[in-house]
């Protein structure tokens, strides 16, 4: 996205938002950091840069967000429950044990098919080897998964799943492999069963 791009889309943020509501302003900071991490990682993360991508003036960065590490943590933040709607998303799809390795090896597909996805999961995953509380974000979306996922497949084979599919979206991230649905849905199959 070219630097003209990004002062319109500030410009338009400028002018959508509601005077006066904190929450509100709070709000778009904190998905500005969370857009900006899933396309650069936290490694360059100012409060200039998110007030700029945000379309806010510096000082609101700063007054909801005293430190960058508090800015950053609001961004994974965002991040998280972003994976855990998508978690959802992809339940409430599968909905049944009988069409659950079908409809969970399409979603596989799809996601695996969206670099900007997968990248910043890619990111939020790194972010969670390095600092403990994203890490303790992210076990706690694993524990909420597991309650959810765990009555469809099992609690051993959805640890091997989440794993399975960890593993993908480090590849994907690193190498842009690709696999295709063949090969996806053996591996699923060979992890949770056939469906029945």
């Amino acid at each position: 996205m070219g630097e003209e791009s990004r002062k319109e889309q500030a410009e338009e943020r400028k002018k959508a938002r509601a005077p006066r509501d904190p929450e509100r302003r709070k709000r778009q900071i904190a998905e500005a950091a969370a857009e900006l991490i899933s396309q650069e990682g936290t490694r360059h993360l100012t409060h200039r840069r998110v007030a700029e991508h945000a379309g806010v003036p510096l000082g609101s960065t700063t007054q909801y967000f005293k430190s960058i590490d508090d800015l950053r943590h609001a961004g994974l933040a965002l991040l998280a429950e972003q994976i855990a709607l998508r978690n959802q998303e992809m339940l409430a799809q599968v909905g049944s044990r009988k069409m659950g390795v079908e409809m969970l090896c399409d979603f596989v597909v799809a996601y695996l098919a969206d670099e900007r996805q997968v990248s910043t999961d890619a990111m939020f995953y790194a972010a969670a080897v390095s600092d403990p509380e994203v890490g303790g974000l992210w076990k706690r979306a694993l524990v909420e998964n597991a309650q959810d996922y765990a009555p469809l497949i099992g609690l051993e084979r959805l640890q091997i799943l989440s794993t399975f599919l960890t593993g993908l979206i480090i590849d994907t991230a690193i190498y842009g492999a690709s696999y295709d649905s063949d090969t996806i849905r053996a591996a699923i199959v060979a992890l949770v069963g056939e469906d029945e």
